[in-house]
């Protein structure tokens, strides 16, 4: 149950910033959603970068597989910019330079066509994909839980909850199954947990993402997890450029 590495990295690594034109906000969002779609597009605002960090597991019991790697990625007002990879190990066994280069070509290909990523229901840019229900929960004094679906039913999108703060409009967390699940796999879900990445930035910090599923005669787990550090705002393109070639925030963590 090895499946190919670019396909599990094109599936499961989601980006959280995309491409396109804005749409129109859906005119039953709750308020809740309205907010925090408004203060997202504040906080992201101009030119911001991050070290992302990768790891892939592949679980099948006689057969496994395991792919780490470190990232960096650049946002123009919240939306994909670049992204450069600096490792990439497969089962332990670290990329050549060419394959890095061809993991850095298919990455920015496909981000700036708009694929790959999936579209958060709070960005302004999608938030007109969704629809919406304020649902009831034990949540802490202050939040709010918000149900999604869409009817667009790809890989990018998917129906979930997600909790705000009300009086920030920050999301907190969000949780969802994809429409389009990776290959082999039958069931699972997505966990996105936010948290102050800059004094004037509140964004995605983690992601946990677990599928199960069977390829052949065997049954398996695949385990997704990311996680965002190093966050850097830059006063220009060029600037911000060339602190991904560098790195972003300093040495890129090894592992």
């Amino acid at each position: 149950m090895k499946w190919p590495a670019a396909t599990i990295v094109l599936v499961l690594a989601i980006a959280r910033a995309g491409v396109g034109s804005p749409l129109p906000a859906a005119p039953d969002a709750p308020e809740a959603v309205l907010r925090a779609s408004s203060f997202y597009a504040a906080q992201t605002r101009g030119l911001i970068g991050m070290q992302r960090h990768f790891a892939t597991t592949i679980d099948a019991g006689v057969v496994k597989h395991s792919e780490d790697s470190e990232s960096g990625l650049l946002l123009k007002d919240g939306a994909f910019l670049k992204a450069k990879y600096y490792r990439v190990a497969d089962d332990g066994k670290s990329f050549s330079p060419k394959q890095i280069a061809d993991r850095d070509a298919q990455t920015n290909e496909g981000w700036s066509a708009g694929k790959i990523f999936f579209k958060e229901p709070y960005d302004p840019r999608y938030i007109g994909d969704y629809a919406f229900a304020v649902k009831s929960c034990d949540c802490r004094e202050g939040t709010v839980e918000i149900g999604f679906t869409s009817t667009l039913h790809d890989a990018q999108h998917g129906a979930g909850s997600m909790w705000i703060d009300n009086a920030s409009g920050r999301v907190e967390k969000l949780t969802y199954v994809p429409y389009v699940l990776p290959p082999h796999a039958s069931s699972g879900q997505v966990t996105e947990t936010s948290s102050q990445a800059l004094a004037d930035l509140w964004y995605v910090t983690r992601i946990d993402e677990v599928y199960q599923g069977r390829a052949f005669l065997l049954r398996g787990t695949g385990t997704f997890v990311a996680t965002f550090d190093h966050f850097e705002r830059f006063a220009n393109v060029a600037e911000a450029e060339k602190a991904l070639a560098d790195g972003i925030g300093g040495t890129v963590v090894t592992r």
